[in-house]
């Protein structure tokens, strides 16, 4: 492209072509390039338009065709009527001079494209109408050739469907690139988008300037909107004496209906840099009859205080439809252990179990975590009871000799807030550590980033909110169209894989295939209660369990207390069941959360009857429709002459109709993407958030240049030339990291929740 502008700069003077060529170029006497375009498109004096918008459009198309570009140049009021325009100039865009200032230096190197041009159309008003009083066809600048036509800038738009789709197209995290790309593909080539990349970067960097000061007030009536459609819809927004958000609150009626069937244990943490604010962002997730991710409602925060979570947790819970969960699974963050003690008294609250273990490599000594961490382990998981906890975790510390570890003393204080032995009798959904929320944080930033507004990040939010309740819509489909693989022919089994989802039917199917390989052996009677020792058949040493039977209720209990955490039946209790040869199993071990009717319930009239069902035509799926209709009669059409004028006349007559529609719903409604903008600001944006989580403090050069004496984290001395890899210490020791054994190594799992797939 260079060598072709090269070439046309240094012609001595422009060559006459055919002027029975469109696009081309003559010489006048005057030494002027003059455009050769077809006569019906060249401007005439007293040429009448019944606007300036169509005179515009008019000498606009007439210059794509001759190969330059127009802008609007000089007008004249009416002394009458101050809106009313009586005289309009279009000039060409090499109009003008303009003045480069030698003594400060261009910073963006844009090069300059005026050249003083004399082309123009003026226009004056008569009547109602206006009329070419002056039209000047001689340009002193070389003209575009037809190839280069679409890169000049007053034929480069990107239109209003363009714009539709560039929004869609991004809520699906599609680039900019990849935008452009698509429309190269749809249009036949790039010459024929009508626009280039650098302008749909310019839209953005418009639209984004356009939200600046009306967001939170566009969030608000987003909001509303949300509401009108659907009561089942709630939001809250807090904001300061200066009308500034700070905190905001939303769930929709599905969240609200999923807690009322999912709502008895909640997993609750914050995440960072989900929009340009930097709010935190906090979703209350739970777990559904299939084992995945469900969200319950979700809140903007500016801080991260234990005032700011007790405000989030009751409006939480007041826009539930059901009480308090049983219990709430977060970090370690004495912030909202504060708050949930407040506002969720009576709710268990257990500390992530990975947060918790992960931190011992970092709190203990490396020889000691070498040594010891596998009995640090197994004192955790496989204690049964708080006794058997506390005398095997004071043996273990006294082992290894860190009975002045503070960490390991503030742990142990507050050992009924993760320890199995402590929790295991509240139901958890087989859950012990906060891992699904951060794996949901994750799979939610695909969707977001630290660019979004509050708007966007809302809308995006919803597009991957989606993809989750399609998962769970595919399971339910699943459920009901599918049979799970069977193993046996025990009447349980059947009747249970009709019942049971089928995430949790195969869960209760190894437990159910298990118990075959134990015995069952009474061991103690009185008038209350039998007693029964249940272990393996093969295996010395093997643990036993016990399985309690209440006479006057034939209440079943195991010491493993599967059934209490997780709601699933042990192995222990169903060989139980199958030594009294009960073939079905009793309806009190079957919990309902775990069916498939699991949704069947009738939750509240505000919430089931009166939801409505919003469904949206996508703007894709109409343009895809039209592009595959056009395509159908334009490959027809274009076989004979006759059929290629009847398309042609049929498409024009469309054009004319759709710009009269256009006319009449200009000012009516907008497009159903955008959220209108009130005049009234009722809420200002919220000031920028600093969260703990957000990042590292910057430190100076200084600072970074400073070397600290060498440590080594095996022996715990300064100043030497070796590192935990190769300390001579460690490496002297002969003891292996003993293996995590349990005796009963069938019974593993019991407690541990295979949080990391979680399917969202």
């Amino acid at each position: 492209m260079e060598t072709d502008q090269q070439e046309e700069s240094i012609m001595p003077s422009p060559t006459v072509r055919q002027p029975s060529m469109l696009c081309e170029f003559a010489n006048s006497s005057q030494g002027l390039y003059t455009p050769q375009v077809k006569n019906d498109l060249i401007p005439k004096i007293n040429q009448e338009f019944d606007s300036l918008d169509k005179a515009q459009v008019f000498y606009n198309r007439y210059a794509k065709e001759g190969g330059f570009s127009t802008r609007s140049h000089t007008s004249r009021k009416s002394t009458i009527d101050v809106n009313v325009i009586v005289r309009k100039e279009f000039c060409c865009y090499k109009q003008g001079l303009r003045v480069q200032k030698i003594t400060q230096p261009n910073i963006r190197r844009q090069g300059i494209t005026r050249e003083n041009c004399r082309a123009k159309l003026a226009v004056v008003r008569k009547g109602e109408k206006y009329v070419v009083s002056q039209f000047v066809e001689g340009h002193n600048h070389s003209l575009a050739s037809p190839r280069r036509a679409h890169l000049l800038p007053s034929h480069r738009k990107v239109s209003a469907a363009k714009k539709a789709l560039i929004e869609q197209l991004s809520a699906a995290n599609v680039p900019t690139c990849q935008q452009m790309t698509i429309f190269e593909l749809e249009s036949g080539g790039i010459e024929n988008v009508g626009c280039s990349q650098q302008d749909l970067y310019n839209y953005k960097r418009d639209k984004k300037m356009t939200v600046d000061g009306h967001d939170a007030n566009m969030l608000h009536e987003y909001f509303q909107s949300e509401k009108a459609k659907n009561d089942g819809f709630t939001f809250t927004i807090e904001k300061d004496d200066a009308d500034r958000m700070t905190h905001c609150f939303w769930a929709d009626a599905t969240a609200r209906k999923s807690y009322k069937y999912f709502g008895d244990v909640v997993v609750f943490d914050t995440t960072y840099n989900t929009n340009r604010y930097s709010m935190i962002f906090a979703p209350i997730l739970g777990v559904n009859h299939h084992r995945q991710t469900t969200l319950f409602g979700c809140a903007f925060l500016c801080d991260e205080t234990s005032e700011t979570f007790e405000w989030l947790l009751k409006e939480w819970l007041k826009a539930m439809p059901a009480g308090p969960p049983k219990m709430i699974i977060t970090d370690q963050d004495l912030a909202m252990t504060k708050a949930i003690s407040i506002a969720l008294p009576n709710t268990l609250h257990r500390y992530c179990m990975w947060h918790i273990t992960n931190k011992f490599s970092e709190k203990i000594s490396a020889l000691a975590y070498k040594e010891h961490y596998a009995e640090f382990k197994n004192c955790i998981w496989n204690s049964e009871t708080p006794e058997q906890f506390e005398a095997g975790w004071v043996e273990v510390v006294n082992k290894a000799n860190l009975s002045e570890n503070d960490w390991l003393q503030n742990l142990y204080e507050i050992r009924e807030r993760w320890v199995p032995a402590y929790v295991r009798h509240i139901f958890s959904a087989h859950m012990t550590s906060s891992q699904r929320a951060e794996i949901t944080h994750s799979f939610f930033k695909r969707y977001v980033s630290k660019e979004n507004s509050l708007m966007d990040f809302v809308t995006r939010f919803e597009r991957a909110l989606a993809r989750i309740r399609h998962n769970e819509l595919d399971k339910d489909h699943k459920d009901v169209n599918e049979r799970p693989n069977l193993k046996s022919m025990y009447p349980m089994e059947l009747t249970m894989s009709e019942l049971y989802t089928t995430d949790i039917f195969y869960m209760f199917q190894d437990e159910l295939f298990q118990n075959t390989a134990y015995k069952v052996i009474a061991t103690n009677e009185d008038d209350d209660r039998v007693v029964y020792a249940v272990h393996r058949i093969k295996g010395s040493g093997s643990r036993v369990r016990e399985v309690v039977v209440d006479k006057s209720s034939n209440h079943v209990r195991c010491s493993c207390k599967m059934f209490e955490c997780s709601g699933i039946p042990c192995r222990h209790m169903l060989a139980y069941f199958s030594r009294m040869q009960i073939d079905d199993l009793p309806n009190e071990y079957i919990l309902r959360r775990w069916t498939k009717s699991a949704k069947a319930m009738r939750v509240r009239d505000d919430l089931g009857s009166g939801m409505k069902e919003i469904c949206d035509t996508s703007l894709l799926e109409r343009r895809n429709r039209l592009f595959q209709l056009a395509t159908t009669l334009i490959d027809e059409a274009v076989l004979t002459e006759d059929t290629t004028e009847f398309v042609e006349e049929l498409l024009s007559s469309g054009q004319k109709k759709l710009c009269d529609m256009k006319k009449i719903s200009e000012a009516g409604e907008q497009s159903a993407i955008q959220v209108s903008m009130s005049c009234e600001i009722g809420l200002k944006e919220p000031f920028q958030v600093r969260a703990k989580g957000c990042g590292k403090r910057l430190k100076g050069g200084k600072e970074k240049a400073a070397k600290k004496a060498r440590r080594c984290h095996g022996c715990g001395l300064t100043g030497q030339s070796h590192d935990k890899r190769n300390c001579p210490k460690l490496l002297s020791t002969s003891s292996q990291n003993a293996r995590f054994n349990d005796e009963d190594e069938d019974d593993d799992g019991i407690e541990y929740a295979d949080d990391c797939k979680c399917l969202l």
